[in-house]
């Protein structure tokens, strides 16, 4: 599967638990993936975006979205071919929300800390 993954984020994940926030946490993740998947779906090549997925891939402690496309074809767009240059898809929309993901997450990460 085509898929962007963040990952790294254990520290955060054990602090935000030790505080209380680790279903928040996992909720803008969740939230987040939602929403990559919606705008990958308008921007992807040909037939893909009827195959884009988000699944979750939380690990026993580690929380984590994955959002792709079995197709082969969409691997071949994002990442192109020894015939096709690379015309990504995935990777830009990523990219541009990542500003926005971050601030979401500082506002979990920081709901609890403020609350006592």
């Amino acid at each position: 599967m085509t898929a962007v993954k963040i990952a790294g984020v254990e520290a955060l994940r054990r602090s935000l638990e030790a505080a209380g926030a680790a279903e928040p946490f996992k909720s803008v993740l969740r939230e987040e993936a939602e929403a990559i998947a919606a705008e990958a779906r308008r921007a992807a090549p040909g037939n893909v975006a009827q195959s884009i997925v988000v699944e979750d891939v939380s690990e026993s402690e580690k929380p984590g979205f994955a959002v792709g496309t079995p197709d082969a074809a969409g691997r071949a767009a994002e990442f192109g071919t020894l015939s096709r240059p690379a015309t990504p898809w995935l990777w830009p929309i990523v990219e541009g929300r990542l500003p926005g993901l971050k601030d979401k997450l500082g506002k979990v990460a920081s709901a609890p800390i403020k609350s006592r």
